[in-house]
C-alpha cells in the first residue's frame, strides 16, 4: 500500500520533471521525444521479427504432415484410381458365387412392422433363424 503510494507520487514527479523539461530546454525534449520514437520503431520491427519467425515455424511444421495427408487421399480417396474405396455403395456391390449370382456384402431384414435394418452378410443358418421369427431377409 505504502509502495503504491511512493510510486504514483514519483510517477506525477517524472511527469513533472519532463514537462519542465519541454518548457526549459525544448531542443533537448524533442531530442529525447526523437530517441524514445526511435527506440519505438525498434522495438515494433522487433515484434514483427518475432511474428515473421512464428508464422514460418508454424506453416513449416503444418507443411511436415502434408505427407501424411497424402498417403491417407491415395489410400482412401475414391478419387484416385486404384485407391481403397470404403463408401456404402462400393462395400454393398459384394461378389459373385459359383453360378455367377451376386452375393451381396450385406443382408436386409424387414420385420412385420416394416422397420427395415441393413446388416453384414447372414449366414443361411441366421437367414433361417429370423424366418422362423417372421422377419423377412434379403
Amino acid at each position: 500500500m505504502v509502495i503504491g503510494r511512493i510510486a504514483g507520487f514519483l510517477g506525477i514527479a517524472f511527469v513533472g520533471a519532463w514537462l519542465l523539461n519541454t518548457l526549459i530546454r525544448p531542443a533537448e525534449a524533442l531530442g529525447s521525444a526523437s530517441a524514445l520514437v526511435e527506440t519505438g520503431a525498434g522495438i515494433a520491427s522487433v515484434g514483427e521479427g518475432i511474428g515473421s519467425s512464428l508464422r514460418s515455424i508454424g506453416s513449416g511444421s503444418a507443411k511436415l504432415l502434408d505427407p501424411l495427408f497424402s498417403l491417407r487421399d491415395l489410400l482412401y480417396d475414391s478419387r484416385v484410381s486404384g485407391a481403397a474405396n470404403v463408401s456404402a455403395v462400393q462395400q454393398n456391390v459384394g461378389s459373385l458365387n459359383q453360378n455367377n449370382q451376386s452375393n451381396p456384402s450385406s443382408s436386409t431384414i424387414t420385420w412385420s412392422s416394416g422397420t427395415t435394418r441393413t446388416l453384414p452378410t447372414l449366414s443361411p443358418a441366421a437367414k433361417a433363424y429370423y424366418s422362423a421369427l417372421g422377419v423377412k431377409t434379403t
